[in-house]
């Protein structure tokens, strides 16, 4: 088994957070616990030292003291020696002078110089020494002596057992240990049920969102009352949801509009064929059903190429070559190519453009192509279509006016949606998608269209395009 295999159980594990909180909050337990046990601890052992040093300084002193009152008496020097050691149980002194050696001791039988083990340190100055001694693993001394310059020069010698201060130190850690070990098993209870119940609002949160589906779009979760750290996260749930809402009812009336649009051809020409077909007739006849069946060929052929191109023109990837263009010049190609349509309609086509524009020339054409097919269609005879340009900050616009028959303030919200026609009969010889399209267009510009109407008064189109560098458009 590969060590991958072999940690995946504890990575599944330590993928939760309510187990990562718990284990942090267990581990800062248990490291506080320690920390504060272990200076207990070092505050007893030293305040332990510290008062078995003062008992040994201050039996130094007294032995001292009786040194120089009985300095040529030596049984009242080993009587005053014995006294002292009597005061306080577990104390050995001894005075040592050379060349005679030992010439006092406080007890007849002293651990530290008649057992297995002797003490054999002496101090080198004539300051107190201390020293650690241990005779047996269960039998431990604290020793302390100093030298005195006297004449001939002696050395006393205090100890103290410290092994009921071993034993109560070892017990001390004992229980430490055991305190931490129950604090780390009740930090890891306590805090896996403090983070079970802090992340419940996630839990709810999830089920939620689990219960979403198309039909419950309209739903919104922030209105629930979160923790402070999730009400942005359903705040931004929400607004997903009102962007999935939208797209969805778009798509919902984008397929209803489509098969609307392209029943009616179908029917149209499935009817023609039945009365083709229902009887012999003439050549000229089929002449006429066949020129009918083109014209609606024509028209679906239209519907597909336009929504291919708005199938295109969504991809993310979607990049445009975009040279520097005289918009005088493209807006009067276009103008050209309408101009047999607007001198049968009796409709003026005026071009008022100037400056330049980047833009992708096809598709900079095919938005103003259908700004004016639209316009020459819905202008009365007599009227005029004028194209301009205006120079904003930052935006260089084209905008194309008519004076035609206007668009109902009930229609001018839905006029870029795809298949929307502004008439009831749904009839135009257009496709729906025009305007459509035109936004596209626009949006793979990174600019904007924007339309104003008024019923009877005319229709205004205004396509807003990044304006270019200023030094380039004073150079051009």
């Amino acid at each position: 088994m590969s060590l991958k295999h072999a940690t995946e159980p504890l990575r599944r594990v330590t993928s939760s957070i309510a187990v990562r909180l718990t284990l942090w909050y267990a581990l800062l337990s248990v490291l506080l616990i320690a920390a504060a046990g272990s200076a207990l601890y070092w505050v007893l052992a030293e305040q332990l030292r510290q008062v078995d040093s003062q008992i040994l300084a201050s039996k130094i002193n007294a032995v001292h003291s009786a040194l120089s009152r009985h300095a040529g008496n030596a049984e009242a020097l080993r009587h005053e020696t014995q006294l002292e050691a009597s005061t306080i149980r577990g104390v050995f002194i001894w005075v040592s002078r050379p060349p005679a050696g030992i010439i006092a001791r406080g007890r007849d039988f002293n651990p530290l110089l008649d057992s297995p083990r002797p003490f054999t340190k002496s101090p080198n100055t004539l300051k107190k020494k201390e020293w650690r001694w241990k005779i047996h693993d269960h039998d431990h001394y604290l020793v302390m002596a100093q030298r005195f310059a006297d004449n001939p020069p002696t050395t006393i010698y205090v100890a103290i057992s410290t092994t009921q201060n071993a034993q109560f130190l070892a017990l001390y850690r004992q229980a430490l240990l055991l305190a931490i070990a129950l604090a780390l098993l009740v930090a890891v209870a306590a805090g896996y049920l403090i983070a079970r119940q802090g992340l419940r609002p996630v839990a709810h949160l999830a089920q939620i969102i689990d219960e979403l589906g198309a039909g419950q779009l309209h739903r919104r979760v922030a209105d629930e009352h979160w923790p402070s750290e999730l009400r942005t996260l359903a705040a931004n749930f929400d607004r997903l949801l009102g962007r999935l809402e939208t797209s969805f009812n778009r798509i919902s009336r984008f397929s209803a509009d489509i098969a609307h649009e392209l029943r009616t051809p179908l029917h149209i020409l499935r009817g023609e064929a039945e009365i083709a077909l229902s009887r012999n007739r003439s050549p000229a006849d089929y002449q006429a059903c066949i020129e009918s069946a083109m014209d609606e060929y024509g028209r679906l052929s239209r519907m597909v190429d336009a929504l291919l191109f708005l199938a295109r023109a969504e991809q993310p990837d979607a990049q445009l070559d975009t040279p520097l263009l005289d918009s005088r010049e493209e807006v009067a190609a276009v103008c050209a190519f309408y101009q047999a349509m607007a001198d049968e309609l009796d409709v003026a086509l005026v071009n008022k453009a100037s400056g330049p524009v980047t833009a992708n020339p096809g598709l900079l054409r095919r938005a103003l192509g259908n700004l004016l097919g639209n316009a020459l269609r819905h202008t009365p005879a007599g009227g005029q279509v004028s194209i301009r340009t205006a120079i904003q900050p930052s935006l260089l616009q084209i905008i194309v006016s008519d004076s035609g028959s206007g668009i109902a303030p009930e229609d001018l919200p839905h006029v870029f949606d795809r298949f929307y026609c502004a008439d009831a009969a749904r009839q135009g010889q257009g496709t729906g998608l025009g305007l459509a399209i035109v936004r596209s267009i626009m949006q793979l510009h990174g600019g904007k269209v924007a339309l104003q109407s008024e019923l009877g008064m005319g229709t205004t189109v205004t396509l807003s395009f990044p304006i270019i560098a200023t030094e380039t458009l004073a150079s051009y």
